[in-house]
């Protein structure tokens, strides 16, 4: 299969609408990372997604909607009534934007989307191509990131083109994605509000929001269970370079490593060395933090070296991610970065 791409304006757009209408794939840009989607009502397209992927039938996919309408969704069969008080708010606070809402999933929704479980992941994300997407085919995407399965998600469509080349139709260019790391995942029930993917959006933004603190959950699936949500396997993320996550700031800089530091790199560190976020903001480091782990996996290091992340709103999404991408944590001793492995990883 030829995999074309094309920029987002009106012809790239309409033949990603022909596409999908027929039952194909198309990746496409949101404000969070490259999503790879296909008509959520179409199961050869569901399946399709699978295949592309290698992604397991106990990872499911999240329900990209036209538009920020919880009773929409309803009323179309996506979502089971009545939707929790608390989705409501955080819906009507967050859409379009990076927050997928974990509900109890409406008869039309294809249990190979949900892993088989009672709930469904939806979204309305804000990006403008993918709006514009969205309504010209005028119904639900199920879309997950446009990578290979486990491995770092695209942010531009040349990281989608390494991962899925041959594999789909149609890349959408609609440039880098501002935010840079998928959305905040939270399971709303009638008497329980929890975080099961920090993003975005932290958790201290969703208990103020709704005026209670809300639980995160924190806590890692076994490949062989259904997830509630995608991005709770203990290993995600990852580069194919073994990455350790340093318990102090690196000073002491190895050659063969490549190292990932939250600041300004000095004229005097070693060429394998990349800055996160050399303004100081943790924003930047989000935004930036999968297209350096791509030149960092392209480097031909023998390993990854990553500092830890300092406080900030954007710190609990970091960690979670190079959490989930590392291979174990390192400590300087005896003249080197000693290495831990990682259970689970």
């Amino acid at each position: 299969m030829e995999t074309v791409l094309l920029p987002a304006g009106d012809a790239g757009l309409a033949e990603a609408a022909r596409i999908l209408r027929q039952g194909g794939l198309v990746s496409f840009p949101t404000e969070t990372v490259y999503g790879l989607g296909g008509l959520a009502r179409d199961p050869k397209a569901i399946r399709a997604i699978f295949t592309a992927k290698g992604r397991p039938p106990t990872d499911p996919l999240i329900l990209h909607l036209p538009e920020p309408d919880l009773t929409r969704a309803v009323t179309e069969g996506w979502l089971s009534s009545p939707v929790p008080a608390a989705a409501v708010i955080l819906s009507k606070a967050f859409w379009p934007g990076p927050l997928t809402l974990v509900l109890p999933k409406g008869n039309e929704v294809n249990p190979e989307i949900t892993a088989a479980l009672p709930t469904v992941a939806v979204r309305c994300p804000s990006h403008s191509v993918a709006r514009q997407l969205l309504r010209l085919v005028g119904e639900p995407l199920a879309a997950p990131s446009a990578n290979r399965f486990g491995r770092i998600s695209p942010t531009d469509a040349m990281a989608v083109r390494q991962e899925l080349d041959g594999r789909i139709p149609l890349i959408l260019d609609g440039g880098p994605c501002p935010i840079g790391v998928e959305s905040t995942v939270v399971q709303v029930t009638a008497d329980r509000v929890e975080v099961l993917r920090p993003g975005g959006i932290s958790t201290e933004e969703i208990s103020k929001t709704l005026g209670t603190p809300v639980a995160s959950r924190g806590a890692t699936i076994k490949p062989e269970s259904s997830q509630p949500s995608p991005g709770m396997l203990a290993s995600h993320y990852a580069p194919r370079t073994p990455l350790y996550l340093c318990k102090e700031p690196i000073r002491n800089f190895l050659p063969g490593c490549f190292h990932l530091v939250f600041r300004q790199t000095q004229t005097n560190n070693p060429p394998l060395t990349l800055g996160l976020a050399p303004d100081g903001r943790l924003e930047t480091a989000a935004r930036e933090l999968y297209r350096n782990l791509r030149l960092a996996d392209a480097s031909g290091a023998e390993k990854i070296l990553v500092e830890p992340v300092p406080e900030g709103s954007w710190a609990e999404a970091l960690r979670d991610r190079l959490t989930r991408a590392s291979t174990g944590t390192a400590i300087w001793k005896n003249q080197n970065w000693e290495i831990t492995p990682r259970s689970g990883a």
